[in-house]
């Protein structure tokens, strides 16, 4: 795989030489149409909200769209700043056909933006403003893969992730005022989180996610954290008087089981049972999130609840809490390696995951709490 990398990333750069010859505008022109494209995935998407809202204080009169894959949609699609979404199908979220690329980059011209904000790594995916005639393209640049655009932002050194996202603004000259991530449940979605009058016996709320790490092309068992300790950790919390709800998608089931039967006590089980609206809306009524470095996690941010983050193959500087939270993390020698949007697979130790304690976890609970 890094053979493949450094492959690709000697021929991005060899195709980069006659991009670098072209006269470059020395200023941004104020656009009537803006097009954001960032496809992949949950977390990642989210993490781009803040470029949302910055982009429509920037540019009121604009046209300002959003071009993301059917997994991630969910997390714009209500967006109040944004005025419609375009699908990229498979394009930039796994494997794809050429067909549906060609038919991605017919769409967006058909649009005719002005200007183009790349926030994906890929070179197919970077390429995309280029093929489809927008002048202006900003984006990042990471080992030259950016060589298509108009203005490249270099991805160096380990910085979160969001802040890299939001470095394509700072490079025109756009500075965002304090960036937060963003989620807007509908309506319908709110009603059926108050629908489970969670708050009916005047316990506070603590949601735990015990699944996930799973996307597109990729699935990152390294990131959950043991069953048997979020058992231990939820029968404390539950004795301490809070409210205790499970949360996961429908491949969390498992899991989910395995929390509940080491528990002495009951919970709320809605793993499988919640749209992202719904469990947007539900995080939104929560005192408190505990789970991993998932797309749920940045959902939680983005809800305003508090967060308690165990890490462990992914950096929690690059991918932790943007916001009020807590990221939990043991440099155990080979971590972190899930680096760049890969995960070293052939590691099956889980030393890195396995390293935070439950009583790490409980104090940072009952920090959050307490604050």
């Amino acid at each position: 795989m890094a053979f493949r990398d450094a492959m690709v990333s000697l021929a991005c750069r060899l195709l980069g030489i006659p991009f670098r010859l072209i006269p470059r505008s020395p200023s941004l022109a104020i656009p009537r149409s803006v097009l954001i494209i960032k496809p992949c995935c949950i977390g990642d998407v989210l993490l781009a909200t803040p470029v949302i809202a910055a982009l429509r204080d920037a540019f009121p009169e604009a046209r300002l769209d959003f071009a993301v894959c059917p997994w991630a949609r969910a997390m714009v699609e209500n967006n109040p700043h944004l005025d419609s979404i375009v699908d990229c199908g498979r394009v930039g979220g796994g494997a794809f056909p050429w067909r549906e690329y060609l038919d991605l980059v017919r769409r967006i011209r058909d649009r005719n933006y002005d200007l183009c904000f790349v926030l994906a790594r890929s070179p197919l995916v970077t390429l995309l403003p280029f093929l489809a005639g927008i002048p202006q393209r900003v984006g990042l640049d990471s080992h030259g893969r950016g060589f298509s655009l108009t203005v490249r932002v270099p991805v160096t050194g380990v910085k979160h992730e969001a802040e890299l996202y939001l470095d394509t603004l700072r490079a025109v000259g756009i500075e965002p005022e304090e960036p937060t991530l963003e989620f807007h449940p509908l309506e319908e979605d709110r009603l059926v989180a108050e629908g489970w009058k969670l708050r009916a016996e005047g316990k506070r709320i603590v949601v735990i996610h015990p699944g996930g790490g799973v996307n597109p092309g990729m699935s990152i068992s390294a990131k959950r954290w043991p069953p048997e300790r979020f058992s231990r950790l939820a029968d404390r919390l539950i004795e301490r008087g809070m409210q205790i709800v499970l949360v996961g998608g429908p491949g969390d089931k498992s899991i989910a089981e395995a929390v509940k039967g080491a528990m002495r006590n009951q919970v709320l089980d809605l793993t499988g049972k919640l749209s992202w609206g719904q469990l947007g809306a539900l995080l939104g009524e929560a005192d408190l999130f505990i789970g991993h470095d998932t797309g749920a996690m940045h959902l939680a941010v983005a809800m305003r609840t508090p967060v308690v983050a165990i890490f462990g193959p992914s950096d929690p500087r690059m991918y932790g809490p943007y916001g009020k939270g807590i990221a939990l993390w043991h440099d155990v020698g080979c971590n972190p390696c899930f680096v760049g949007g890969r995960w070293k697979s052939s590691c099956r130790h889980f030393r890195c995951i396995e390293a935070v304690t439950v009583e790490e976890v409980w104090e940072a609970a009952l920090a959050l709490l307490d604050a």
